[in-house]
């Protein structure tokens, strides 16, 4: 189940990384605006989490479009090399890191959240699960499926494709590059608040600090399951949560370690990760 959450997040990182070439380092900040959005309207109107992932998706977009527009979209037509354009992105990222955290603290405070949602159990196969867990999961995997769906079998998602592929080509069979970045920006930050409310569903330690950990995760899966890859994305998620959870109840100091000595292992033997070309 928390596999399925994480893959849910890289996915989203490796949308944006794979067709932009931007390596959004802001993307758990992103993904604590999701979180915030569903307690805002839970604390204050008591509006059913899941009905609050239309909010948070909404919100995303529209606040990716402008992100991508305002920032990245100049700082990809201004940069003459791929290097120039990952070193400016990346301290574009660590102001936006620093934006967004400072507002999420002064407008809500630094006090953890979360949200007292279906927090009862439920019984699968002679085990006790909290059900939010459970339907965090079900949404979880079926958002990706949905992601999935949409690239892999629609024009845009070709286009998306082929912009990820070979940018010039793209350009020459008359995809609107500068368009597609924006659209794949936002879906990424759609797929990030979206797995910022279902997190705010399961914990109640959430702070507005706390995407900096979530945003390594997502990184890490990117590495793993390979740059680009969707599927690598998802079993990537499904290695990194297993793995995490395996150790955290048997050794819990040891739950972040293990995962980058597994990361590393991997990287070893394939150095594009699982599913990289």
């Amino acid at each position: 189940m928390l596999g399925a959450l994480y893959a849910l997040i890289a996915v989203g990182l490796n949308i944006q990384y794979g067709v932009t070439r931007i390596l959004n380092l802001a993307y758990g900040e992103l993904l604590m605006i999701g979180a915030y959005i569903t307690y805002s309207f839970f604390d204050s109107y008591g509006i059913n989490p899941l009905v609050t992932l239309i909010m948070s998706g909404l919100v995303a977009s529209i606040l990716g479009i402008i992100i991508q527009l305002l920032i990245f979209r100049r700082i990809i037509s201004q940069s003459r090399s791929a290097m120039e354009l990952e070193f400016k992105s990346l301290l574009a990222c660590f102001g936006l890191i620093f934006i967004i955290q400072n507002t999420l603290a002064q407008t809500f405070g630094t006090t953890p959240i979360g949200v007292p949602y279906l927090r009862e159990g439920i019984d699968i196969l002679g085990q006790k699960f909290e059900l939010n867990k459970v339907v965090a999961a079900a949404m979880s995997v079926a958002i990706s499926a949905i992601m999935y769906i949409f690239i892999r079998f629609t024009r845009w998602g070709m286009a998306m494709r082929a912009t990820a592929e070979e940018p010039t080509g793209a350009q020459l069979v008359g995809i609107n590059v500068l368009k597609i970045h924006a659209i794949s920006f936002s879906l990424g930050c759609i797929a990030a608040a979206l797995a910022g409310s279902m997190l705010c569903m399961i914990y109640s330690n959430l702070d507005p600090y706390s995407g900096t950990r979530y945003g390594l995760i997502a990184l890490m899966i990117l590495v793993l399951g390979g740059r680009g890859s969707f599927i690598g994305s998802a079993v990537g998620g499904l290695i990194v949560g297993y793995t995490y959870y395996a150790f955290l109840r048997i050794t819990p100091s040891l739950a972040i370690p293990a995962v980058y000595i597994l990361l590393i292992l991997i990287l070893l033997v394939k150095p594009k990760g699982l599913f990289g070309r």
